[in-house]
């Protein structure tokens, strides 16, 4: 499992270790938000309703791999930052420093910033994208207006919420679906399979 901290994990092994603050986020499903100055939130939610989850074991598991990679990285680099179970339901919220550190504490891709430093990044953005506009699609736009942008961006590749601190002008076509101004669903269709492996998505804000 490359997600330390994935909601299968919680799955797993949760329950109510940890209180604090969602620090501006809400979520109904597992989300990562790229805040303004390049910090991540990011909630893992999942049903709550076996017997023999154990809430020590995620407890150990969860503080050990945080503490090394602290000690590794500074304290600041990631934290837990709220886990509740209300309802049946749990929710895990951590923080990291920036986008580093979350694309290396999960083995994942993550980049956030403008297009022209993607771009300069090696991103190609050789995708089709959607038009948002007041958060609904609104056709599709060739990806040279894309990149001939000067908004900022996020990529990424996992099934999951991404929430930006910004309006979506543009959006990757594969796997998405706009659910507000400021944030989009990444999923996988089922005729796609369980086993199917996203393409770079691209969420372009201003």
């Amino acid at each position: 499992m490359k997600k330390v901290i994935s909601i299968s994990l919680v799955c797993l092994l949760a329950a109510g270790l940890f209180s604090a603050c969602g620090d501006s986020l809400v979520a109904d499903r597992d989300t990562v938000y790229v805040q303004k100055k390049g910090k991540v939130i990011c909630a893992a939610i999942s049903d709550f309703d076996k017997d023999y989850y154990d809430a020590e074991e995620l407890k150990s598991y969860v503080e050990e791999r945080v503490q090394k990679y602290q000690e590794e990285h500074g304290k600041n680099s990631v934290e837990i930052d709220e886990f509740t179970v209300e309802d049946k339901v749990a929710k895990l919220y951590m923080k990291y420093k920036d986008c580093d550190s979350y694309q290396d504490f999960n083995e994942v891709t993550l980049f956030s910033g403008t297009v022209p430093q993607a771009l300069a990044a090696g991103y190609t953005f050789n995708t089709e994208f959607t038009q948002i506009e007041n958060g609904e699609a609104s056709g599709s736009v060739e990806n040279t207006t894309v990149m001939d942008s000067n908004y900022k961006v996020v990529i990424l590749s996992e099934k999951i919420d991404v929430k930006v601190d910004g309006e979506i002008q543009y959006l990757s076509s594969d796997f998405t679906t706009i659910k507000a101004k400021d944030t989009v669903s990444i999923e996988i269709p089922e005729e796609e399979g369980d086993g199917a492996e996203l393409s770079l998505v691209y969420v372009v804000y201003k």
